[in-house]
């Protein structure tokens, strides 16, 4: 029976270092955000609005897509306005625009999204206007801050011996 707890014991703390070595930023990071939109709901009472914002992936990687969705619906029965249009602006904190060809982007189903690729960290805004036909319709923006990405750790080579041991001991194991 001793046998039987010690090995149960190993093989937990092999199946432990194994992940946090296989997801290292994941395991140690206690500032790693769920999202990078501080405000991913915009509401309109006036214009009976609600608006969402959605990224994947979640946290944007610099200089790498990022798909920014957007959801449009009415607030008091939750259904897509119809005949709606959509400019979007992205500013930062250098005061720098990116305004996707200031074209008009349709709205189907209450449904949008752009590719975008975030240039650095900090703090970003995406304002986006709202066109019913072509007449003005409302403006809403959603706040986010980018994170500094961070360097590959220094960690990963000299462990890579180890990560590689854990790993054969697990597949041996399971």
């Amino acid at each position: 029976m001793q046998y039987y707890e010690n090995m149960m014991k190993t093989i937990s703390i092999f199946s432990l270092m194994v992940t946090c070595f296989d997801y290292p930023l994941q395991v140690f990071s206690k500032t790693h955000p769920d999202s990078v939109v501080k405000n991913d709901s915009w509401i309109s009472a006036r214009n009976n609005l609600n608006i969402t914002i959605n990224l994947t992936p979640i946290i944007p990687i610099i200089d790498e897509n990022t798909k920014l969705s957007f959801k449009v619906l009415s607030l008091n029965d939750s259904m897509p306005i119809k005949d709606l249009r959509a400019k979007i602006t992205i500013t930062d904190h250098d005061g720098r625009l990116y305004k996707f060809e200031n074209k008009f982007l349709p709205v189907t189903n209450g449904h949008f999204s752009v590719d975008y690729m975030f240039p650095d960290d900090g703090e970003h805004r995406v304002i986006l206007q709202l066109y019913q036909n072509t007449t003005p319709f409302t403006v809403s923006s959603f706040d986010m801050f980018i994170p500094h990405p961070s360097p590959p750790a220094q960690l990963d080579s000299l462990a890579s011996p180890f990560v590689e041991l854990f790993k054969s001991l697990s597949q041996i194991l399971r």
